[in-house]
């Protein structure tokens, strides 16, 4: 009686295992099959901001070369708000096909930190898919601004802690979070941050020297630094600009290695989706970026090519997001 009891153990276990590795080669043939059919219909890339924005030029550089490739069209559609959020979500909570796909930006990490209800959870909601480029911050004072370098700038501010303003883009805006990680970087610097509701009065008052300086894009603000009345003290690029080689970068001038202060364009898709699907998005957009086409509509909008597969770009992203998380949290700027 024990042997028998004994033998039909050994049944079920074996039938059980049979089952599962059964049910395990289901699903990998189902996958397999599923990735093979993809895509068979339209893909909606959604842009989280309005037509015409940084963000839509570089998503449907994206699209059209997708499209190319994959023999589906890649339909980018605008959905506006919050920042960006609204549209994030979106995808965040749309079918995980493949079918639904994101372009991304620093922002989409910035949001889902700031508020202690996000409309989403950057790293839990979604999976990176590709970067694509970014354009270079900087730092800038007015024309006449007694500061000429970084180093006057940051010296002063030691000596002189709480006296100097600078303007922002609003409270959590990356042009805030960039200043007052420089700030940290250097000891915890002391500085009023200035919050504007545009980048245009930002900028003016930058030039007439109603706040010291002002964190915000480089290649926007290039004319305004060519007629002299802006100085760019440094700029967040990989190397020296070729048109303003005597601005120093920002790994040069805060020591930090790999320290890049940009607006990064990206793409991603919801968390759930198959691993065979994102590779099939992921080749798609690595073969567009990297290709000649892309590569120069890129760079005719005065941003710089960093192409970046899912796996390389989402270890970025985790780096990023706990550096924001980090500082978001001392700086208790978190609201409802």
């Amino acid at each position: 009686m024990r042997r028998t009891t004994e033998k039909s153990r050994w049944d079920i276990v074996r039938a059980m295992g049979i089952y599962m590795v059964g049910g395990m080669l289901a699903m990998m043939a189902s996958g397999a099959l599923q990735a093979q059919a993809f895509p068979s219909k339209p893909i909606r890339l959604v842009v989280p901001y309005s037509a015409g924005s940084g963000t839509d030029i570089a998503a449907r550089i994206a699209a059209e070369g997708m499209s190319e490739i994959l023999k589906q069209p890649v339909l980018v559609e605008n959905r506006e708000g919050a920042g960006g959020a609204v549209g994030t979500q979106v995808v965040a909570r749309a079918p995980a096909d493949g079918y639904t796909i994101v372009s991304t930006t620093n922002s989409y990490l910035i949001n889902s930190l700031l508020y202690h209800k996000p409309l989403y959870d950057a790293l839990r909601d979604l999976v990176p898919l590709a970067r694509q480029s970014y354009n270079p911050l900087a730092l800038l004072v007015g024309g006449d601004s007694q500061f000429k370098t970084f180093k006057q700038l940051i010296d002063y501010m030691k000596a002189n802690p709480g006296k100097v303003s600078f303007a922002t883009s609003g409270k959590g805006a990356q042009s805030q979070l960039e200043v007052e990680y420089i700030k940290g970087v250097f000891g915890g610097l002391k500085a009023e941050d200035i919050p504007y509701k545009s980048t245009a009065s930002a900028t003016a008052d930058t030039m007439t020297g109603v706040v010291a300086f002002y964190m915000t894009g480089f290649a926007t603000t290039f004319p305004q630094i060519a007629a002299g009345k802006l100085r760019a003290l440094a700029v967040g690029s990989q190397q020296r600009e070729v048109d303003a080689p005597d601005v120093p970068t920002f790994i040069e001038v805060t020591g930090v290695p790999g320290y890049l202060p940009a607006a990064w364009f990206g793409y991603a898709a919801p968390i759930a989706t198959p691993p065979e699907i994102v590779a099939i998005l992921e080749g798609a957009l690595l073969r567009t970026l990297n290709g000649p086409v892309a590569r120069e509509k890129i760079l005719k909008q005065k941003s710089k090519p960093w192409v970046q597969g899912s796996r390389e770009f989402g270890a970025d992203l985790r780096a990023e997001y706990d550096k924001w998380a980090k500082l978001i949290n001392e700086l208790n700027l978190k609201t409802d």
